[in-house]
């Protein structure tokens, strides 16, 4: 699988390879349209934007709720539903229902008709996810605006003609979004913040000299880094979202709000390739489950890179990530890596952070049997790189200071 990969990513549709061997297929994207009864304005909205969707090889769905229950099982008012057959839009199959708090749940996103639509919406939102969801549908049109689409039945037919005209306008700009929603791209960075430039795969820094904004974990050390490969745009414009321990989970989703609108972002990490023993790994799971595509950039990665150098086995490999802190635990996890290594013969790749590298180092030696195989890949990719393959009785023997140096243990 991994060769098939490192073959197929240099193609130009390397993502389609990536999406039918790792991915589930792209998901569906959901859309509500709401309005109060669910008979007039909504049911036009979701027959115009479906009308739409036929024409198209868009993944995508939409239905209708109100807001009040006046109407709950009722066919579409004939007005409403004369208008859209005067433009070929069938909607007298449709049946009036009311909005609730699972469709937040249901629908990726909510656009509502006029401002207490939008308001009694909003109020039964559960979280700052469920509020980013909602957008007063003109917004499309006039962003910001806040105009409203008239409720038109106590008007007559010119009324909802207006109304067609208006709905049909919005649903255009819907379309165009889903023909051309952002991209998000994920950024690897260098292992120690040297000669990244000559790292890193051209293209990537290309594309990272394109975007503008970016989610990372510390703004002033993406800052940086963006600095070292030559970006080019003024480091105060870029629009940076923080996602480290105290990032609320409830507020990621806002995160992809530029992807949805058709702006392309990026995912930075501190070291290495993004998601990957990485907070990023959260971000990159919304927007599967957005349906927004999700593209992996050509970066190091110190576990390949440490397991590539290591001699042991690259055909069967486990990667732990960080180990248990505590101790009884941790000398409990040791014995099982070492275990699994001799039975299924399978590398055993894992990390500490750096300031307990010789506390962790320390244990391996004292837990381990004498001719268990210890990797130390060491400042990997930097001017001080060290990767040495010995037995634990030859490391016991052997004087090695990995204080603070970022390391990547395989055990074999």
């Amino acid at each position: 699988l991994l060769t098939y990969l490192a073959f197929d990513i240099s193609k130009k549709n390397h993502l389609h390879y990536l999406q039918l061997a790792l991915l589930p297929m792209e998901k569906s994207k959901r859309i509500l349209m709401v309005c109060l009864g669910n008979i007039c304005r909504s049911p036009l909205a979701e027959g115009i934007l479906q009308h739409k969707l036929d024409k198209t090889a868009l993944n995508a769905s939409v239905d209708s709720a109100g807001t009040a229950n006046f109407h709950v099982g009722q066919e579409p008012d004939q007005r409403s539903a004369k208008s859209g057959l005067k433009h070929g839009v069938d909607i007298s199959h449709l049946r009036g229902r009311q909005f609730g708090v699972d469709d937040f749940d249901n629908f990726d996103q909510i656009y509502v008709m006029d401002k207490s639509n939008y308001g009694n919406v909003v109020s039964l939102a559960r979280n700052e996810d469920d509020k980013n969801k909602v957008e007063m549908l003109l917004n499309l049109n006039n962003p910001d605006s806040f105009d409203e689409v008239p409720d038109p039945y106590f008007g007559g037919e010119q009324g909802f003609e207006n109304v067609y005209q208006m709905l049909n306008n919005a649903c255009e700009v819907i379309i165009g979004r889903l023909e051309n929603e952002g991209k998000l791209y994920l950024i690897p960075c260098g292992l120690g913040g040297e000669n990244e430039s000559l790292i890193l795969a051209p293209q990537t820094v290309s594309i990272a000299n394109e975007l503008d904004e970016f989610i990372v974990e510390k703004e002033k050390t993406a800052r940086h880094f963006l600095k070292r490969i030559g970006y080019e745009k003024p480091l105060n414009d870029l629009i940076l979202h923080p996602l480290n321990k105290h990032t609320i989970e409830n507020n990621l989703a806002g995160y992809l709000k530029s992807c949805k609108n058709g702006k392309d972002i990026g995912l930075i990490s501190e070291a290495g390739c993004p998601a990957v023993a990485d907070p990023g790994a959260a971000i990159v799971n919304l927007a599967h489950e957005a349906g927004i595509q999700v593209v992996p950039l050509i970066g190091p990665s110190s576990i390949l890179l440490a397991l590539m150098a290591s001699g042991m086995s690259g055909q069967s490999f486990v990667f732990h990530g960080y180990i248990p802190k505590d101790k009884g635990e941790r000398t409990r996890f040791i014995r099982r890596m070492e275990s699994d290594a001799k039975s299924k013969k399978q590398s055993q790749i894992f990390m500490e952070t750096p300031f307990r590298n010789n506390q962790i180092l320390e244990e391996v030696l004292s837990t381990c049997s004498s001719l268990t195989k210890l990797c130390i890949a060491c400042n990997i990719s930097t001017s001080g790189e060290r990767i040495i393959t010995k037995t634990v009785q030859d490391w016991k023997k052997s004087q090695i200071d990995l204080h603070k140096k970022p390391t990547v243990f395989v055990l074999y």
